[in-house]
């Protein structure tokens, strides 16, 4: 069975959008986190989003909120430029 975890991010519109994340999707982008704890590639968003059956959009809001997370966590400040 898979659970849906709600995800918000800003967008460059007015407003939030809510992504909805399957355990299975959640652990594919995580993983690849791990790997590599920076923005990805275009590829690889194209690869990810693939992957996933997500949008690029979704896989890239994803990043940029886990991105500043770990910065926060590494004691880098969260969100460096990321809006």
């Amino acid at each position: 069975m898979l659970k849906s975890y709600p995800t918000r991010y800003p967008t460059r519109e007015a407003g939030t959008r809510v992504i909805r994340l399957t355990v299975d999707q959640e652990a594919v982008l995580q993983e690849q986190f791990n790997r590599w704890p920076r923005a990805p590639h275009t590829a690889d968003v194209v690869l990810l989003a693939a992957e996933t059956g997500l949008s690029e959009a979704d896989v890239e809001g994803w990043y940029a909120i886990r991105l500043a997370q770990w910065r926060k966590e590494q004691g880098l400040g969260g969100n460096l430029g990321l809006h």
